[in-house]
């Protein structure tokens, strides 16, 4: 048995708003469910997985019943400077959640956003000691 690929879904009211707002960080677009009107599109950054996925399709199609709404999932995206890629996050449509802040007794700097559909984002940066 071997196991491969993991990806994390998060349910999106756009699957193409969604995919355009995470290209702005790199995310490259592997697969599209249809040309048009995509139920699900998946992307990728350095070996990380992201799928972004119409809720009632899934609901339909698995029988699962999707989460729409709070903080249900969070994406962490490590950088080398935070102070700009919250700026450059809140430029590309995110909403502001936490300004730039030290974490982990100061090792590591992170500000929040939330993508369009509300799911939190995290930029973490190493801090020299």
């Amino acid at each position: 048995m071997e196991f491969y690929d993991p990806q994390v879904i998060l349910f999106v009211a756009d699957c193409e708003r969604a995919a355009a707002f995470y290209a702005n960080f790199s995310f490259a677009e592997t697969l599209r469910s249809s040309p048009t009107a995509p139920v699900k599109i998946e992307m990728t950054l350095g070996g990380f997985g992201l799928g972004l996925a119409l809720p009632g399709p899934a609901a339909s199609s698995h029988g699962l019943t999707p989460v729409t709404s709070g903080h249900r999932a969070c994406v962490t995206i490590w950088t080398d400077d935070v102070d700009g890629a919250y700026a450059f996050a809140l430029a590309a449509g995110a909403s502001d959640h936490e300004g730039p802040h030290p974490f982990q007794d100061g090792r590591l700097r992170v500000p929040f956003v939330e993508d369009p559909d509300g799911h939190p984002i995290q930029f973490v940066q190493r801090v020299a000691p």
